[in-house]
């Protein structure tokens, strides 16, 4: 399987529902774990060093923001960005629908709480939440369902708390901002970073910055971060 934008394929693109694409995202993800894990410790040395820049800003507006609540790595897969967290200081814990990446991220960092969850159902109370980072993990989420995750983000994220979020980008989609995308593991959509950064805007998170970087490898889309914060007036 190829690692290609499939614009082609959007007319066959067909709503599918909640269950269905949990279950299809839990399944995939379940079979490739540790296939996903050895290739996220491989890694890439730019990619994750800019990676890494993002997600250690993000940590210094959690700590900025003085919050006594935890910080949620939302998608964790093996755990990498939440260990990452702990280590720079914050407090943080993931989820992910995986029950084997949870069970690798678990393997590595005994110590941190790592669960399994859903995005859509978050365990925690309204505003409770210091901030959420999502990395690529939002990728696997249909269209139709992101404004329900980023409505259940903003019930979670207290007032002022940073959004990170990562997703491979296309500069060239459909009036609504995304095509599907051949992902190597799961069904997945890339989204322009503008449509991607309206869609926060409409739930309440005012975008601060963001990133895009190149494709290390001929073929494969782009990466891109937008960084946000939980703003009751930015859709004002």
């Amino acid at each position: 399987m190829s690692d290609t934008p499939t614009s082609d394929l959007f007319p066959r693109v067909r709503r599918v529902s909640e269950n269905e694409a949990l279950d299809r995202t839990r399944r995939d993800y379940d079979e490739v774990s540790e296939l996903y894990d050895d290739m996220v410790r491989q890694g890439d040395q730019v990619i994750d060093a800019l990676s890494a820049g993002m997600i250690n800003t993000f940590a210094d507006l959690v700590r900025a923001g003085g919050s006594v609540g935890a910080v949620v790595d939302a998608g964790c897969g093996p755990g990498q960005w939440t260990d990452h967290l702990d280590r720079a200081g914050i407090r943080a814990y993931g989820i992910d629908l995986s029950p084997a990446m949870v069970a690798i991220a678990r393997r590595y960092r005994p110590d941190l709480r790592y669960e399994v969850g859903s995005m859509l159902h978050l365990d925690a109370g309204d505003e409770s939440i210091a901030g959420i980072l999502a990395h690529f993990s939002l990728i696997h989420t249909p269209p139709d369902l992101l404004p329900r995750v980023l409505t259940e983000f903003a019930r979670v994220v207290e007032p002022g708390g940073p959004l990170l979020i990562g997703v491979q980008i296309t500069d060239t989609a459909d009036a609504n901002g995304w095509v599907p995308y051949d992902h190597r593991a799961s069904p997945a959509y890339l989204w322009t970073l503008d449509a991607l950064a309206d869609r926060l805007r409409e739930h309440d998170f005012a975008e601060l910055g963001r990133l895009r970087i190149v494709a290390p490898t001929p073929g494969k889309p782009p990466a891109g971060y937008l960084l946000a914060r939980h703003d009751a007036r930015s859709n004002e």
